[in-house]
């Protein structure tokens, strides 16, 4: 933004001295103080404009840079939740294999508790019914 104030000072000065000054004859260079205030005024244009343009420029590849960073991180952050998800899943999958271990077990050891000791008690939840 300051830049572009710049520009218009550059401008605003240059506006001025074109009507203050007065027709004179031209030098042995062929060039006149008006020629010379406008040519050191457009000067003064030109390296403002090259100067806003550079940093438009820089700050484009800034934008650019930022956007590869987060694309990067963000390509990293999906490798990982790939990873951990399918150890995820592979945890769960021994879980639930060892779940069906110890139910076996289980059912076995009732099984044979029931068939040793002859009628025992069943597992499922039963209702008390006292008339």
């Amino acid at each position: 933004m300051a830049r572009v104030l710049d520009v218009e000072d550059a401008i605003a000065e240059s506006l001025p001295r074109r009507g203050q000054l007065s027709q004179t004859k031209p030098r042995a260079n062929g060039i006149t103080a008006e020629q010379r205030v406008s040519i050191t005024s457009g000067k003064r244009l030109s390296d403002v404009c090259e100067a806003v343009a550079a940093e438009m420029q820089e700050t484009g590849q800034t934008v650019v840079n930022l956007a590869n960073t987060i694309a990067a991180e963000s390509n990293a952050l999906a490798e990982l939740l790939h990873k951990h998800g399918m150890a995820i899943e592979a945890r769960i999958e021994q879980f639930m294999s060892m779940s069906g271990r110890v139910r076996s077990r289980m059912r076995e050891a009732h099984d044979d508790m029931l068939s040793t000791s002859g009628i025992g008690p069943s597992l499922a939840p039963q209702e008390h019914n006292e008339s």
